[in-house]
């Protein structure tokens, strides 16, 4: 039991960190990373090191970083990869329409749409009388109001009492209708003592009553709260849109519509001209990308410099990172991606996406240029090994002439226990 304990309190205190495809492997990669370390060991000397809390602690923390590193280089490829690459929708006319992508499936979108909004779709509207809110017009007793929606009729009973206000009569029967959700929104106003109930449809559109109507309003009683408060003339006739779509006349029953149900558009008001809707690359998820790259590498760099009580192998992980960047300075900067004094990145975010969006940057991580498999081979020799990047006393080299793998040596390396693997 106190075992158990021990172990939930440490696997609770632990930090999540999410795992992705890039951290899944097959059994075949599996056994080709461990004939790699049998192969590494092989070839190193027999050394001694001291396993600090401190070491363990460096080494642990320099693996997970070149993995995340690693693994936002290849996100990065994945998102500037044609085949891969994410899409997005804008629009020269963001005031009157808004945009959406409904599908990642971009092979039946057209790359570019012309509509034009001629009449919004709107909902129909009854708007009650105004009539003194503190005065009592319904005489006491059950009354019955009924609502006629499409194929449906609801019927909806209040009990008044003596002396009972208008407006407290017209806030229950209010509430009764909203609480029955049968797709009516109702509404009391009160201004400079009067009072009205409105009623209107949540659905715009026509409806499938006379007139296109969305519903009738009817009267239990002769006299009754219908007529009383005037819930039965209607103040705004539902419609539906009107649209010129690449040249063809359209109608809608809503403000929202699809196109090959794959582009979500909202009309949000009559345009005064021809507005265009564009399909392109979306250097949005480039540049989310980016950030988690310099984070992961400046990380990287962070722990490189972290020399007290390890101060060779510290030097010699900046050095193997840093010597990337350095061959690579130019088209670096040129892409916004900035080296200051110390080794870190910083980002030129207005050359950043101007590089973005000509295309500049996206040579540097498509998926076979020499800066990606620099960064690879960098991150994957620090995974593979991170004890080379530890202080340490040789004992002995290994015979040159006759050198046999020697499997036992990884475990030092293998046997360490790091967050994706608990």
């Amino acid at each position: 039991m106190a075992t158990m304990n021990v172990y939930n309190f440490y696997h609770m205190a632990m930090p999540r960190i999410a795992n992705t495809k890039y951290d899944s492997h097959k059994k075949s990669e599996l056994r080709s990373l461990y004939n790699n370390m049998v192969k590494l060991n092989q070839k190193k000397p027999f050394y001694k090191l001291s396993l600090s809390d401190a070491t363990q602690s460096y080494v642990i923390g320099i693996k997970e970083a070149a993995m995340e590193l690693r693994t936002s280089s290849a996100f990065l490829s994945e998102d500037i990869d044609p085949r891969t690459q994410k899409m997005a929708l804008t629009t020269d006319a963001p005031s009157d329409i808004s945009v959406s992508l409904l599908t990642d499936d971009y092979s039946s979108l057209p790359s570019e749409l012309k509509i034009e909004v001629n009449r919004l779709a709107s909902a129909q509207k009854n708007q009650g009388a105004s009539i003194h809110s503190s005065v009592s017009e319904i005489k006491p007793g059950t009354h019955y109001i009924s609502i006629i929606k499409s194929n449906s009729e609801y019927e909806f009973e209040i009990e008044t009492q003596p002396g009972e206000s208008n407006i407290h009569i017209q806030r229950r029967l209010a509430m009764s209708i909203n609480n029955s959700d049968i797709g009516i929104r109702a509404r009391v106003s009160e201004a400079s003592g009067y009072s009205n109930l409105s009623l209107e449809s949540k659905d715009t559109g026509l409806g499938y009553l006379d007139l296109g109507l969305q519903f009738i309003v009817k009267d239990g009683e002769e006299n009754g709260l219908v007529e009383t408060f005037g819930l039965n003339e209607v103040t705004s006739y539902p419609a539906n849109a009107k649209i010129t779509l690449n040249g063809e006349n359209q109608l809608s029953n809503s403000n929202h519509i699809s196109v090959n149900n794959g582009i979500g558009i909202e009309l949000h008001q009559v345009t005064d001209e021809e507005a265009t809707i564009y399909l392109m690359p979306d250097h949005s998820a480039i540049l989310d990308d980016v950030d988690d790259f310099v984070h992961y590498y400046n990380h990287l760099i962070d722990l490189a410099h972290q020399t007290e009580g390890n101060p060779n192998g510290s030097h010699k992980l900046l050095w193997d990172i840093k010597n990337i960047t350095n061959r690579f300075h130019n088209s670096l900067e040129a892409s916004g991606l900035i080296i200051n004094e110390t080794g870190h990145l910083e980002k030129d975010e207005a050359l950043l996406v101007q590089s973005t969006e000509n295309g500049q940057f996206q040579e540097l991580f498509h998926q076979l240029s020499d800066f990606k498999n620099a960064i690879n081979n960098a991150t994957n020799k620090i995974i593979l090994n991170p004890m080379e990047y530890v202080d340490k006393t040789i004992i002995s080299y290994p015979n040159t002439k006759r050198n046999f793998p020697n499997p036992y040596l990884p475990s030092i390396y293998s046997g360490m226990l790091f967050n994706q693997y608990v």
